[in-house]
């Protein structure tokens, strides 16, 4: 999802003069009443933001959900690269948590966003949400023909090159960030070469599983691999629900329901040994989404395909946000 971040502001204000407060009422001076005060004053809140927005937009959406108590308002301060952008006041309506929105402009140069919480001059949270290098980001589309290389097109800085694989072609993975392996069925010793160097130097593969299940498990040695027991499924009569393990909330919240909404028909059953690695879960306890550090880069294998006879039209939404996710961590990825 997103970056989540929790902190509560909390005082407790006693006042111990005999325990007794002698209240004057304005409208009947001879009504004095004496009453023991026990008053809590409290904000608290969580503060989100969708940082997988930055991938394709020019702003960057984040929620407040907050909560208050012997307050009347809070000033809420949003800084740009310690710039004042906005400030304004928020009021609780009533005892229930609340919800704020709204989008904050962000250009390539951005590095950081700081939002204050005021109240009475004095300062009850503040935050610092740091921003990736946004920069161009060179991907190449590997698949097996025209009607499978529709994968993923550009978008804001994402330079994406769709490429039918030849075996027999020497190719030069120095400028490309990240390696998308979309249905391949099998790899020549070249190409696992390359693919191996590649990682080396920190490069990101992602790896849209083939059904050749034999020539793909030999790679779980060279490529890391997992290794296929049988595929399961049959058609869209029976479905499998997902469950994200916290991958895509970590930086973008939107997804929540396209998985809720996603259905699986048919997936790669892994072996045991595979499923420490997973990240996106199918509701038969099987991964759907692999992550691994391999040879000082990172490579992730879904285990189902981007076809109606094998998942549903949202899930075909929901790789786009897993994608944008991956982006994010290889934008990130330096800087760590």
């Amino acid at each position: 999802m997103t970056i989540l971040k929790n902190n509560e502001y909390f005082l407790a204000k006693y006042l111990l003069a005999s325990s007794l407060l002698i209240l004057f009422s304005c409208s009947n001076t001879s009504s004095n009443k004496e009453m023991d005060i026990s008053e809590e004053i409290s904000f608290s809140y969580n503060l989100d933001f969708n940082d997988t927005d930055i991938i394709d937009s020019d702003s960057l959406y984040y929620e407040l959900e907050f909560d208050m108590t012997g307050i009347k308002s809070v000033n809420m301060s949003i800084s740009i690269d310690s710039i004042a952008y906005e400030s304004f006041e928020i009021s609780s309506i009533d005892s229930s948590i609340e919800l704020l929105e709204g989008h904050i402009p962000i250009t390539n140069q951005n590095k950081s966003i700081d939002v204050s919480f005021i109240s009475n001059n004095e300062i009850l949270g503040k935050e610092k949400h740091a921003l990736p290098q946004i920069r161009d980001m060179e991907v190449i589309t590997f698949s097996e023909n025209d009607q499978k290389n529709t994968l993923f097109a550009n978008n804001r800085f994402i330079n994406n090159k769709n490429v039918i694989y030849d075996k027999f072609k020497k190719y030069d993975f120095g400028n490309t960030e990240i390696i998308i392996l979309n249905d391949l069925d099998s790899l020549s010793d070249k190409m696992i070469v390359e693919l191996q160097n590649f990682l080396l130097n920190n490069g990101f593969i992602v790896v849209l599983m083939n059904q050749n299940i034999k020539d793909n498990n030999n790679l779980s040695y060279s490529l890391g691999y997992p290794k296929v027991k049988a595929i399961r499924g049959a058609s869209s009569n029976q479905f499998f629900s997902i469950l994200d393990e916290g991958f895509l909330q970590k930086h973008s919240f939107f997804s929540k329901d396209l998985a809720s909404e996603s259905q699986v028909y048919r997936y790669f059953e892994l072996t045991n040994n595979d499923k420490d690695f997973s990240k996106i879960m199918i509701s038969t306890n099987d991964p759907l989404l692999i992550a691994k550090d391999v040879l000082g880069g990172k490579i992730f294998f879904l285990t189902t395909k981007i076809d109606p006879n094998w998942s549903n039209k949202s899930f075909d939404l929901l790789f786009n946000d897993i994608l944008d996710s991956i982006f994010f961590q290889r934008l990130s990825y330096n800087e760590s």
